[in-house]
């Protein structure tokens, strides 16, 4: 894998890191985020799109762990209420291949609605495409 190169606040000072120390540094980025990440694979299949990571954020938000959702859709969080328009201006965009940024109701473990802001970004490989979803999510009032 290629280097990361972080640009600090001065221009003239420039960091290069390979990639086991990216890795560890955007580990610990996620987890100590005050909002709540979730990664998915890109290919949806039967099962929609399997979530493969959310942090400890998302955990605070939703009420489920990590252990809960792995492997599972994030539509476990949709709900009588949830927009479908919404879902499906999600669906148009990642399929272009573009980024999603939209609103919603949700709903926690509980059951309990919260309205959900969150943005979508693809992650892509250039010889592979769209490998991976990328969520960043809040909830808004």
């Amino acid at each position: 894998m290629g280097n990361i190169n972080l640009m600090t606040t001065s221009a003239t000072t420039q960091a290069t890191f390979d990639h086991a120390t990216s890795s560890q540094l955007l580990d610990s980025v996620c987890e100590h985020a005050f909002e709540s990440v979730l990664v998915t694979k890109a290919n949806s299949g039967s099962q929609g799109y399997p979530i493969i990571y959310v942090n400890q954020a998302f955990t605070e938000m939703t009420g489920f762990s990590a252990e809960e959702v792995v492997g599972k859709s994030p539509a476990i969080l949709q709900g009588p209420k949830t927009d479908a328009s919404v879902l499906e201006r999600l669906a148009s965009n990642l399929s272009a291949g573009d980024t999603f940024h939209g609103q919603a109701i949700n709903y926690r473990k509980d059951g309990s609605e919260f309205m959900l802001e969150w943005k979508v970004a693809p992650v892509v490989d250039t010889k592979s495409g769209t490998t991976y979803l990328v969520s960043v999510q809040r909830e808004v009032s």
